[in-house]
Order: structure tokens, then sequence, then C-alpha cells
């Protein structure tokens, strides 16, 4: 019985790891997590942006921005050599309500995919 059930979490890990490490989707050149969707301030928020390999990727710049506050970065990206997940840690975000932003660049400098989410960050007046 026990081999059972070795041989059951066993499979079970498989899975979730092949999960977790799946490829895009073929409309899917980059997807966003965004940690956390609501927050009190000052707030850390960590971004995951998450690119197919590709050839033509060449930057990747990640904004958080709202009218009083802007924080970006951009990272360059080596195509197929890049890695498939960039994360941006911000801290000390203060409160307001944040457009969280990921662009992807090719390498002629275009941009080749957007995505955006936006973000809660509540403040002591806010409560």
């Amino acid at each position: 019985m026990r081999p059972r059930l070795t041989r059951s979490v066993l499979l079970t890990m498989v899975g979730l790891a092949l999960l977790v490490t799946s490829p895009l989707g073929a409309d899917e050149r980059l997807t966003m997590r965004v940690s956390p969707r609501m927050a009190l301030a000052p707030a850390t928020l960590v971004i995951d942006a998450v690119a197919e390999r590709d050839p033509a990727n060449r930057a990747l710049q990640i904004q958080v921005e709202s009218g009083a506050y802007y924080r970006g970065s951009v990272m360059q990206l080596d195509g197929e050599e890049a890695p498939r997940t960039t994360t941006v840690r911000y801290e000390g975000v203060p409160g307001g309500t944040y457009e969280v932003s990921v662009t992807l660049f090719g390498s002629d400098g275009k941009q080749r995919a957007v995505i955006s989410r936006q973000v809660q960050v509540l403040s002591m007046s806010d409560r």
C-alpha cells in the first residue's frame, strides 16, 4: 500500500512541475503576476514578467505608476538565452492606485507585447 501512495505523490509532483513550467500559449508572448494585488502602505510589490523565449526578444520594461509615483526598470534580454521569468521587487510603495505594466521589446526596438494590471495600495487615510 505504501508504494502506491509514494507513486501517487510522485505523479502529482511531476504534474504540478509540468504546469508550472509549461510554455506560454501561442498567442501569449508575455504574462505577468503581481503580488499582492491589494496591500497596506508602504507596500512591497513583486512583479514577475514571463516572456516566451524568442530570438527577437531584446528588452523588458516593468513600470509601476500613479499620478504621484513612478518606478520603472528596463532589463536587456538575450533572445532565446534569456530567462523566461524576470522578477522585480519595488519596496516602500506609498498608498494609491497603480497601473503595473510590462512591455516586451524586439530587436527592432518596437513593442512586441504589453500587459498591465491595476494594484491598490491602501494608506492610513483609506482604512
